[in-house]
């Protein structure tokens, strides 16, 4: 093969190698293009909450109806409140905290709240706003609470959950938030405390 025929069949080579490469480059309606317009509507709602916040080795099962232990009230003034982490309670009824943020960076720190005001592990969702939900659906509790940092890689599954149920079980409490927790009796929480030094995991 001489010397001129090889060049040509280099070029195309070279061609069907670019070509390879066009879907990840972001041209309008690629896959790339499409994960960016996903993220700029991205939803905090309950719909397969536990989707993308996995349960952990040491959440331990509760019933909601169990809290009847003593209460605590705290006020949150905007969203989100610094509570990382909720767990439904049996049958998906209520909702527990799990995980709070253990700092607040700087005064007024909304995600500082819930370690400010001493929000623990394992207090279970008695009220928001006056309204008893302390055996409601885990997703109508976190849909009212909207409290979730978002992750726009979940905003295409959201929305498909949204679409499933038939939209959000019901709308954003409003702000400032009055919300009153209750423990449950001889329940041990076994979670995470995150300490001062807790920074968010690099994405």
């Amino acid at each position: 093969m001489t010397g001129a025929t090889r060049r040509p069949l280099l070029s195309l080579v070279l061609v069907a190698g670019v070509l390879c490469l066009v879907p990840s480059i972001g041209f309008v309606g690629s896959p790339a293009a499409q994960l960016r317009a996903d993220s700029r509507v991205v939803a905090r709602v309950g719909a397969e909450y536990t989707e993308r916040q996995s349960p952990r080795d040491a959440d331990i099962p509760f019933d909601a109806a169990a809290a009847t232990g003593a209460t605590v009230d705290v006020s949150f003034k905007k969203r989100p409140f610094g509570i990382l982490r909720y767990t439904p309670g049996n049958g998906d009824k209520g909702a527990m905290v799990q995980e709070v943020i253990g700092k607040s960076r700087y005064p007024g720190d909304p995600q500082g709240q819930g370690f400010a005001a001493g929000v623990k592990g394992g207090w279970v969702v008695k009220t928001i706003n006056g309204q008893d939900v302390q055996t409601e659906d885990f997703n109508t509790v976190m849909d009212l609470l909207d409290d979730e940092v978002a992750d726009p890689r979940f905003s295409k599954s959201v929305a498909l959950a949204l679409e499933k149920q038939g939209g959000r079980k019901a709308q954003p409490a409003e702000a400032p938030m009055a919300i009153t927790y209750a423990t449950i009796p001889g329940y041990e929480w076994k979670g995470e405390v995150l300490g001062a030094d807790w920074e968010p995991a690099h994405r």
